[in-house]
């Protein structure tokens, strides 16, 4: 079983708003992301979010894969939504993915691609690279879970993968489109025209 987790709490400093329910060519950012996790090989899809009150007004998708957590520690960093996700999937999981919610081009195949790479081999960590240089989503397996749930801050897991490089394997992946996210406004007017 392989579960995916998006990280959908973050405070979107830069932007001063909640940049993952902005429109993106007719539905939320976030909603593009949800909903190539669902149409994915992944068993079930956990979303971590501040508020679900304000995601479920802007968010009419509901699925039997889909779970929602709330970090209520958000403020606190990335790394609280990391584990609030990793503690909120199946107990049976051999791998988890984590996607960002400010990707709205992912796709299925990239996730996909991940997910038979893991199948395939042994190793402790599955990335997508892009001209050699690693992205997101990332896919870890479960030996690493303890160590995720000991991160701190504002961190991600990408520490983990300079730590276990000889372990991990790499997907490079033709296009750069759907590794695109929104940090600024810029971003996300550059990703609306393509």
């Amino acid at each position: 079983m392989i579960s995916g987790i998006v990280l959908a709490a973050g405070l979107a400093r830069r932007m001063r708003q909640q940049k993952l329910l902005l429109d993106f060519k007719g539905k939320p950012v976030l909603s593009w992301v949800l909903e190539a996790a669902i149409a994915s090989a992944l068993d079930e899809v956990v979303c971590v979010v501040r508020n679900l009150e304000e995601a479920k007004k802007k968010l009419s998708l509901e699925h039997s894969k889909l779970r929602w957590v709330i970090n209520e520690r958000a403020h606190e960093g990335q790394s609280t939504s990391i584990i609030a996700g990793l503690k909120a999937i199946s107990p049976r999981s051999d791998a988890a993915l984590f996607l960002v919610g400010d990707q709205p081009m992912i796709q299925s195949e990239v996730i996909n691609g991940l997910i038979e790479l893991f199948r395939k081999n042994s190793k402790l960590i599955v990335v997508p690279t892009f001209h050699g240089e690693a992205r997101n989503p990332v896919l870890f397996h479960r030996d690493l879970f303890a160590e995720i749930l000991q991160l701190t801050g504002d961190r991600g897991a990408r520490v983990l993968i300079d730590r276990y490089r000889e372990k991990s394997a790499f997907l490079e992946w033709p296009e750069e489109t759907p590794f695109l996210d929104m940090d600024t406004w810029e971003d996300y007017k550059k990703l609306k025209k393509r």
